[in-house]
């Protein structure tokens, strides 16, 4: 390497050492011409991370540009600039380790928050009021309540070694996303979609148009998998799809995924993971049969097939005009049958469950007799 005084042809290495992030060479060299001591660092170069912005825009991922923006969250606030520099450094880690070589911004912006939120809330707030693009007071007050009965939760856990697994399980289109969703919230606690996380399997298969039958591709693609929950939303590979997994197909991949052996064990492993480490409502067809049987509290919601197609046939709106309410109807009695007949851990309630049914009662309704069912005993 040339010398950056006087430009000669060769320099000697002295000392190299690790960053302290061990993810680049630090390496002191001196001149053999004019004496200059100087540092060099080596770091592997990777592919470019390109972001792909709400508008379709592409720029490559810059960390400076991320740092900047954590810097202005973070004004006034005691977090020290090494801290800020190692947020950057790991959110770029998490990018390159998907091994894609794009990722949508908005990926991006729940990792800010994501480091923001462990390490200050008001910056956090400031992120997020500009991110999430808060209208009004309510959204502020709003968020800063999510933080309290976050923090409530996190203080409880930390106080013993028992977490609260709440298991809602019932059929297809009985609801039980939106209740598990709003029951979570009125807790203060975390809600996983499982339902999503086999949709976004069955969205991936479609997409690299892998069949159910080649287990060897299934399990290729599953190696090769990353599903994440951010702030309510569900992220493929860094992809946000929470909106592009409620169609009429994407159901049907889901529920022909689900049977897949390798498929159930990955996605289990992952939920029981997350249940064991902290307090959450999750809902699925067997959550409180096979994923916690230890779960505190078990619920299967359920409603008539003619009221759940009622329900999907609104639902689907516009999305699916060449559907009929009819259609819809025999395919959610062909998706009772199949789960409830599946090999692998099929469609049942469990002994000590409490039965739900939505039938004849509101939404509203059914978030609150589960919610007081909770609080009475908890």
């Amino acid at each position: 390497m040339k010398c950056p005084y006087c430009n000669f042809d060769d320099t000697r290495v002295i000392d190299s050492r690790q960053t302290d992030e061990g993810h680049a060479i630090r390496r002191r060299r001196v001149c053999d011409s004019c004496g200059k001591r100087f540092t060099t660092y080596e770091k592997a170069e990777l592919m470019i991370n390109m972001v792909v912005k709400k508008d379709g825009r592409r720029e490559a991922f810059d960390r400076n540009k991320v740092i900047g923006g954590i810097i202005r969250a973070c004004e006034k606030r005691p977090v020290p600039m090494a801290e800020i520099e190692k947020m950057g450094e790991r959110i770029e880690r998490k990018i390159n380790s998907l091994g894609k070589n794009e990722v949508s911004s908005d990926y991006v912006g729940e990792l800010v928050m994501d480091e923001l939120r462990t390490v200050d809330q008001v910056a956090y707030i400031r992120f997020a009021s500009v991110y999430r693009q808060f209208a009004d007071v309510e959204k502020f007050a709003e968020e800063i309540d999510k933080i309290r009965m976050s923090n409530k939760t996190k203080t409880q856990e930390e106080s013993g070694p028992d977490v609260l697994r709440i298991a809602i399980d019932g059929p297809s289109g009985a609801g039980k996303s939106t209740v598990a969703k709003a029951v979570a919230e009125k807790l203060g606690i975390d809600y996983i979609d499982t339902g999503a996380m086999y949709r976004a399997v069955g969205f991936k298969m479609l997409r690299e148009g892998v069949g159910a039958e080649d287990t060897g591709r299934v399990e290729r693609m599953l190696n090769d998998t990353e599903i994440d929950f951010r702030s309510g939303r569900i992220f493929l590979d860094g992809e946000d799809i929470s909106a592009g997994i409620r169609t009429q197909e994407i159901s049907e991949a889901a529920s022909e995924c689900a049977q897949i052996g390798i498929v159930r064990e990955k996605l289990v492993q992952i939920q029981r993971d997350i249940g064991h480490r902290k307090s959450v409502v999750m809902d699925g067809r067997d959550i409180g049969t096979n994923v916690f049987p230890d779960a505190q509290f078990k619920f299967f919601l359920t409603a008539t097939p003619e009221e759940r197609a009622r329900r999907r046939f609104e639902q689907l709106g516009g999305k699916e005009q060449d559907l009929s309410y009819d259609e819809v109807l025999q395919d959610v009695r062909e998706r009772d049958y199949r789960d409830t007949h599946r090999e692998l851990n099929p469609l049942s309630m469990a002994e000590d469950a409490i039965e739900i049914d939505s039938t004849d009662i509101n939404e509203e309704e059914t978030i609150n007799e589960i919610y007081s069912r909770i609080t009475a005993e908890h």
